[in-house]
Formats: structure tokens, C-alpha cells, sequence
């Protein structure tokens, strides 16, 4: 017995206890699925389900010939249509108030890769995992996509979606040629630099349904990883130097949002070029998701358990320095970690766009803007990372009308009336912020903004609202998110 009480008393023995403890603690984590889509109890809702609508009837695609019949009729008829893909923009983009939804996820074939000319043709329905499928034992990748691979095609390109590769822009300026159907049920094929394209690109699914489009690829590169802890007022002299050294093809970072290091620390991760490729690394697929929604638990709790999780992720980010990775598998990072599902909160995505030599002032202000320690506060802010986003010229939207750094926040609130109306106050806030910098926001999410900021972060929406109504007189492709920006 003295033996058995000497043991429980050795460290060792009570960390193995901790480690036990953690171990099943994550081991028995639901990993839920948000429950959302187009057929919810006869409402429609997105991501966030926070705007729940009735819609008249979906109808899944099936070709290009089914999608014109549809169009005109509903044109002819004075029907509203919306597309909907997987669903993930967060504010409505993908149905209205008693529409037709055009459920595009059947139309997802890979029509053709051209391995010389390094080009893949595909139907709008294909996910970015459905294309790396098809091109990586070619070795060939795409040379823009999010960092996860979850994401439809025509619902990327439609919110003009970009990523952690900082040598190209936005997907805008890798779509190569297109196919359209436009309001009227014409099919016509767009080549970049014809203006209906740029309409399309960034254009929410107000100017016709993308039917295929022809994307530009680039090569798998093997990048070798390198992580930096840094503070916040060194980031900018940090990124500039990387978009320099031109062996950096990726880079992102992570601001802490613990309230021991609030909006001062951060780590930046490169990707350099090893100047090696492949065609044999299968793909990733998801892992340790419950190990890792385990420590994103830990995270909002807020308090002292953030600042343990903000540790945790430095030292995880330490811990891969130096390995390699293809660019495929760079471009999947897992997802399902971070799925959210308790009654009565949610948890929604928002991104804010600053100059890039303004970033230092920025996050001065921000400290102004937002509680340091939210761990009593109903508005909890979970994450921030950083990312890159060259000057656009392609589409009519911009939210990159100079080089900018992009904040992607992810942010956790209450559904009753007083807490929503505290999370759109304090959005409100962060949103005239980053105006005040010449910054802007990104429209794929929850529209918690004014539409007087909509108009000052997207001064070129009065041309936006006159080439709809003149490709599009009859307003037969509408959503919410044009009804609450865009609609007299």
C-alpha cells in the first residue's frame, strides 16, 4: 500500500493522469455536423443559419440544356432564381424569398485536362478536392484556391475567393475561358478580358449561372515550411521581406487573440520552393480532428485556457519547421476540427482587408475596439489569421484595390435579439475601423454592416447595380445578399 501512495505522489505519474484524462476528454468530443441547406423543415438557410427563408422549389441540375429551359421560363414568367453550390458564403448568397434554387452540386464532372498547356476544364459543381483528385498524378495544381478544398468551383468564383499563395491574386486571374448562361438563357462563352466575365468573377451569382470554366494550373511543388514568432509591430518589415525573397511561394499568419498576448504576439508561416516536384504524395485527407477540435475547445473558454491554447499553437507551428509539403496537400487544410454546434450561439466568419504598410496602425486601433479578455463577454473572438491579397484589376467589387493583408476572424455570438444586435454594433465598430485605414470587408459573409459602409468600403456599386440591371432587366437572378446591398 506505501508503495501504491508513493507512486500516485511521482509527477510523473500525475501527468500521465492529465494525459489519460485529455486523451479520452478528446476522444469522446462530438464531431456534429452544422445542420444547414435548402430543405431545413421548408426553409432555406446557409451556414450560419441565421437567415432562415422560404423558398418555392429546388431543382438539382442536371445539364446545360435543363438550365436554359429553366431560365427563360422563369425570365418569361417573372420567377426570381438563385444558385446554390455547398453553400458556404454565410449571407444569403445562395436563395431568396420564395425563389427557384438551381442546386448546381450535380453538374461536378472534370471535363478535361490539357497536361502541356497545364489547363483543367470543369462543370461549376466541382468541389477544389474534386479537381485535386483529377490533377495530382499529373503534377499539376491549382494555382489559387482556399485553404481548405471543401468549396464548390462557380461558388469561389462568384465571391472571388483567394488564398495563401502570395505570387498569384485572387481566382479572377486564373480563370482562362468560361461558359454562361446568361438571364435571358443564352449560353455564351467568355473569354478573359470580355467584360460579362469581370460581371461574373466577384459577382454573387446576380449575372447568370456558370455552367464550366477553364482554370489555369501551375506545377505540385515540394515547399519546405518555416515559422517565425514574431510581434505584431515587427510583421510588416517580416512580410515585406517575404514577398521579396522570391523562393516564398505561400505565407500566413496568426495573430493571438489570448488575453495574455493580445494583438501582440504572432507567428508567420512560409512556404519556400525547394525547387523539387511531384506526382506521387497521395493526397490528405483529415486527421486527429478530435485531438484538434479538443484544443480549439480550449480556446473558447477564453481566459487562461486561451492563453494555453495560444501556447499550444506556437508550439505546434514549431513543430512541423522544416518539413515539406506538396502544394496540393498545402491547399487542403482540414476542416472538420472546427465545426460549432451548441443551441443558442454560432459562430461566423468575417474578413477585414488593410494596406499592407498600414497593418501596425491597424492593430493599434483594433486594441482600442475590442475587449482583451472576452472570456465573460457573449462576443468571444476565436482566431485571427492573416493573409495576403494582391491589388485586383479584374472584377468590379474589389476588396483588394491595393496589396493587402486580409484578417480572417472568426468570431462566436449569441442568436436572441440583444445579442445580435451586440455582435452587429461591434462588427459595426471593427468595420469603420478599418475603413478609417482605406480598408474594406469582404462580402461572402453574414452582412452585419451598414449599407452606408458597403458603399464607402465598394464605391463602384452604383456601376455594379447599372450593368445588372442592364444584363439582367427582369432581376431574375436575386438573393438575400442582393436584396439587403443592392435592391431599390
Amino acid at each position: 500500500m506505501k508503495t501504491m501512495i508513493s507512486i500516485t505522489k511521482k509527477p510523473w505519474f500525475l501527468a500521465l493522469l492529465v494525459i489519460i484524462f485529455a486523451s479520452m476528454s478528446a476522444w469522446n468530443i462530438p464531431i456534429e455536423k452544422r445542420k444547414y441547406g435548402l430543405s431545413q423543415s421548408g426553409l432555406a438557410t446557409d451556414y450560419t443559419g441565421l437567415l432562415p427563408g422560404k423558398i418555392e422549389q429546388v431543382i438539382p441540375s442536371e445539364n446545360i440544356e435543363q438550365l436554359q429551359k429553366i431560365i427563360k421560363d422563369s425570365n418569361k414568367h417573372g420567377k426570381h432564381i438563385s444558385i446554390a453550390g455547398l453553400q458556404h458564403s454565410q449571407g444569403g448568397h445562395t436563395y431568396y424569398k420564395n425563389g427557384t434554387v438551381l442546386d448546381m452540386k450535380n453538374m461536378n464532372k472534370i471535363l478535361e485536362i490539357n497536361e502541356q498547356e497545364k489547363t483543367v476544364r470543369v462543370e461549376a459543381g466541382a468541389s477544389w478536392g474534386d479537381i485535386q483528385e483529377s490533377i495530382n498524378p499529373y503534377g499539376l495544381a491549382l494555382k489559387v484556391t482556399q485553404s481548405q478544398s471543401i468549396f464548390t468551383v462557380g461558388g469561389s468564383l462568384s465571391v472571388n475567393a483567394h488564398g495563401r499563395d502570395i505570387r498569384n491574386g485572387s481566382m479572377a486571374g486564373t480563370v482562362k475561358e468560361m461558359t454562361l448562361i446568361t438571364p435571358a438563357g443564352e449560353v455564351k462563352k467568355l473569354k478573359r478580358g470580355d467584360q460579362l466575365m469581370q460581371e461574373v468573377l466577384g459577382g454573387y451569382g446576380l449575372f447568370g449561372v456558370i455552367a464550366d470554366v477553364t482554370l489555369e494550373l501551375t506545377d505540385n511543388d515540394v515547399y519546405s515550411m518555416h515559422t517565425k514568432e514574431l510581434q505584431t509591430k515587427e510583421y510588416e518589415e517580416y512580410f515585406h521581406k517575404a514577398v521579396e525573397n522570391e523562393k516564398v511561394g505561400f505565407h500566413y499568419a496568426r495573430v493571438s487573440v489570448a488575453p495574455g498576448s493580445f494583438l501582440n504576439e504572432m507567428y508567420a508561416i512560409d512556404y519556400n520552393v525547394t525547387g523539387e516536384k511531384d506526382n506521387s504524395t497521395p493526397l490528405k485527407g483529415e486527421s486527429a480532428v478530435r485531438l484538434s477540435k479538443f484544443a480549439l475547445d480550449l480556446g473558447r473558454s477564453g481566459g487562461r485556457l486561451e492563453d494555453f491554447f495560444w501556447e499550444s499553437q506556437k508550439q505546434f507551428s514549431r513543430s512541423f519547421n522544416g518539413d515539406t509539403v506538396t502544394r496540393n496537400n498545402a491547399m487542403r487544410s482540414e476542416s472538420d476540427f472546427m465545426e460549432f454546434t451548441v443551441p443558442g450561439r454560432v459562430e461566423v466568419l468575417q474578413e477585414f482587408f488593410v494596406p499592407v504598410d498600414s497593418f501596425e496602425e491597424y492593430i493599434n486601433e483594433l486594441k482600442n475596439t475590442l475587449p482583451s479578455n472576452d472570456k465573460h463577454e457573449d462576443f468571444k473572438v476565436h482566431n485571427i489569421t492573416v493573409r495576403f491579397t494582391e491589388r485586383d484589376s479584374f472584377t468590379h467589387l474589389r476588396y483588394a484595390k491595393k496589396d493587402m493583408l486580409g484578417l480572417v476572424v472568426l468570431i462566436q455570438h449569441g442568436v436572441n435579439d440583444k445579442q445580435m444586435q451586440h455582435a452587429e454594433n461591434m462588427i459595426q465598430k471593427w468595420t469603420e475601423a478599418t475603413l478609417k485605414f482605406g480598408g474594406t470587408y469582404y462580402l461572402p459573409y453574414y452582412p452585419y454592416q451598414t449599407k452606408d459602409q458597403f458603399r464607402r468600403a465598394y464605391p463602384e456599386w452604383e456601376a455594379f447595380k447599372e450593368q445588372k440591371k442592364r444584363v439582367d432587366p427582369n432581376e431574375v437572378f436575386v438573393n438575400l445578399f442582393y436584396n439587403h446591398y443592392l435592391k431599390d
